[in-house]
Parts: structure tokens; C-alpha cells; sequence
């Protein structure tokens, strides 16, 4: 299919990534007919005579490919963009992922249910509760209130007192959730995968700086070209997979047993494309560019094929008449 009009929808507040941003909108441009980059603050969803999904009175509906680029404060919201319009319009990860990676134990029991690697961890709504677990986790301790993003609200704690100080001071609002998880010994280090499909199309190892956990990018960590091995880019791209995910970013850590699975990501950065020398602008443009003709030439064919049907069943129909 030719003369496809691409959509990425993102949010206003780019600032840190906007050259990213401009390189994605120059690639997808020598492939689409159009590119347009849709704030996600400006996308109405109107009920009248059935939903439509509007961005300045214009519909989503309208575009052939929607490449999402949403953080996990946009999720919600999000999802119900992408519901609305899977039936017509092609993005690269089914809605229900997006549900899933917003919630951190759900995707590491999404992951464990597949028998992908991941950490020992617990997860309870009760601070009382949350305390009388954590022998049972050991020392160190990773204790975090879901629902921070980018690394924030994580906390280490050295040992059981540590921790039991920690959650009697941490603010919980009715039905808020604690996760607590086996520290795995390493140097503030994890790996990074930026799955495209059914490859591994980046890796980097992420550095945290000094006195610091937490290795994001954004939260002043380093990263370097990393080379995994087969198997761990196996469980990658299984772990991207089993999400319903073709555009990804997966976070392993170096645990005792092997790579262990913590995070999965619908919004990898692009920082990754800098570090790794990968042209990955390029890499998700022929990718979704590639998935959508499909995408578009198998919704052509299935009306075709009811047509068919429908003929079918005149004939038929007309058969029995005379028999």
C-alpha cells in the first residue's frame, strides 16, 4: 500500500527529547505521504452517533499508521485512543500492553507466567503486611510504590530496619500498591534492549552514577554499547512479545543465576540510537511502514473475503431452490 498518512501520537513536554523527536518525523517522511506529530493533551474522544477519536476536528480515523510515543502518565488515556482505532488504523503494540507495562508486577507475572527470568518479588496493598514480608525477601532490600515512573520512588534499603522505616514513613493512599523485590548484587548496572519486531535492534549496558541505584539515562546514569548474548536476546524479544509488543524496550539486570527480566518499556528512549551508533529513526520507520502495508493489504483482503462469502451464500441459497 502506498501514500499512507503516519500519525506519531506523543505529549507536549518533549523538551528533553525533541531532536529525537525531529529525526523519527524526518525518516517517517521518506516513507509516508505525510507525517504528522499529534499532542496526546489536544486528542478529544466524542460520543454522538457512535465514537469518534479527534484531534482539531480532524479524525485519527483518518490516518493509515499511529505510532504511539506516550508515557506512562498518558496510558490510560492512551489506551482508549488505540482501542477505538484498531480496527482501521495500524500501530505497532496492541492496547492491552500498554495496561500491562503500566504496572510493574503485572508485567513481571505476565513474564513468569511464560517462564521468562525474573526477580523474587512480592506485591501487597497493606504496609502492615508489606513489613511482615520481608525476611522472607532478604537483605538488601528494593522497595517501591507503583505508579512513579522513571525511576523515581524506588528505594534501597540496606537491611529489614531500613526498610521497615521506610514504609512507615512512605505516604499510601486506599489501595495504592508496594512492591518489594530481592536485590540483586551488581555495580548500579542494567541492560537495555530495544526490540523491533522479532530483533534485538540496540543493547546498551546503563551505568548509575555514584551513591546511586537507579541507572536511567534521565536520572543521570551512562550508558555504553553493550553485546549480549543469544539467548538473552531470545528473552527479549519473547519478553516484548509475550506483552504484545513490537516496538519495546526491555531491562535486564546480572543477577547470581543469569540475566534476570525487570522492566518492560512502551516508550524506550531514543538515546539508545547515540550510544549504539544504530540508526533506529530509520529502524522503526521501515519496520512500521513494512507492518502497516500488511496490515492494510489483510484488511483489504478480509472484505474481499466476505464479499466472497457473501456470494456464497446467495448461491447457495439458489441452489437449494431448485433441488
Amino acid at each position: 500500500m502506498i501514500n499512507m498518512k503516519a500519525c506519531i501520537l506523543a505529549y507536549k513536554h518533549i523538551y528533553q527529547s525533541k531532536k529525537h523527536y525531529l529525526s523519527l518525523v524526518k525518516h517517517m517522511k521518506k516513507r509516508f505521504k505525510s507525517v504528522q506529530m499529534i499532542p496526546i493533551e489536544n486528542v478529544v474522544i466524542d460520543i454522538k452517533r457512535g465514537i469518534e477519536i479527534k484531534y482539531r476536528n480532524k479524525s485519527l480515523k483518518d490516518f493509515d499508521v499511529l505510532l504511539p510515543r506516550i508515557g506512562p502518565s498518558y496510558i490510560p488515556y492512551g489506551t482508549l485512543i488505540l482501542k477505538q482505532l484498531k480496527e482501521t488504523v495500524y500501530f505497532p503494540n496492541k492496547p492491552e500492553s500498554y495496561n500491562i507495562v503500566s504496572n510493574k508486577f503485572h508485567t513481571l507475572m505476565v513474564l513468569y507466567e511464560h517462564k521468562l527470568p525474573v526477580p523474587r518479588t512480592l506485591l501487597t496493598i497493606s504496609r502492615d503486611l508489606a513489613k511482615t514480608k520481608l525476611e522472607k525477601v532478604g537483605e538488601p532490600i528494593v522497595i517501591k510504590k507503583l505508579g512513579k515512573s522513571g525511576g523515581k520512588g524506588v528505594v534501597y534499603a540496606k537491611d529489614i530496619r531500613s526498610a521497615n522505616t521506610f514504609l512507615d514513613a512512605i505516604p499510601l493512599e486506599r489501595g495504592e500498591q508496594i512492591l518489594i523485590e530481592e536485590y540483586i548484587e551488581n555495580p548500579g548496572e542494567d541492560i537495555r534492549f530495544f526490540v523491533i519486531g522479532d530483533e534485538v535492534a540496540a543493547c546498551m549496558k546503563r551505568i548509575a552514577k555514584k551513591s546511586d541505584i537507579r541507572s536511567n539515562i534521565h536520572a543521570g546514569g551512562k550508558g555504553v554499547p553493550f553485546q549480549p548474548t543469544e539467548q538473552m536476546k531470545k528473552d527479549a524479544v519473547k519478553a516484548a512479545k509475550v506483552i504484545g509488543a513490537d516496538i519495546c524496550g526491555v531491562d535486564m539486570i546480572m543477577g547470581p543465576k543469569g540475566p534476570e527480566i525487570i522492566e518492560c518499556n512502551m516508550n524506550p528512549g531514543f538515546a539508545i540510537a547515540g550510544i549504539t551508533n544504530v540508526n533506529l529513526f530509520q529502524r522503526v520507520t521501515d519496520f512500521v511502514y513494512k507492518q502497516a502495508s500488511l496490515f492494510h493489504k489483510g484488511e483489504d483482503m478480509s472484505i474481499l473475503d466476505r464479499i466472497g462469502s457473501g456470494f456464497r451464500n446467495v448461491f447457495k441459497q439458489v441452489e437449494h431452490r431448485f433441488t
